[in-house]
């Protein structure tokens, strides 16, 4: 589903971002994923419990759940990553 939203763009809404994500961290293309997180919901607390809540749910084993766990775990460090800086015009 990651990839149909890379392609779309469109992000209706919080777990689609999620989904974009969590592709994203699978791709590990962090730039990108610190520039998403920058521009939807990485601020967004609730993003980051309703990730959370998904991942104690999944049973263990589940590929879902390993990704969501791997990205949860590195919920710091998007903040170190900077997206990159746009000008004045663009």
């Amino acid at each position: 589903r990651g990839r149909e939203l890379a392609e779309n763009e469109g992000f209706m809404n919080m777990v689609d971002a999620l989904h974009y994500a969590l592709w994203l961290w699978e791709q590990n293309d962090r730039r990108k994923l610190a520039e998403h997180l920058a521009a939807t919901y990485g601020r967004n607390e609730v993003f980051w419990q309703t990730a959370q809540a998904i991942s104690e749910v999944l049973p263990e084993g589940d590929k879902e759940k390993q990704l969501l766990q791997g990205f949860l775990s590195g919920r710091k460090t998007w903040s170190e990553v900077s997206p990159k800086q746009k000008g004045l015009f663009g």
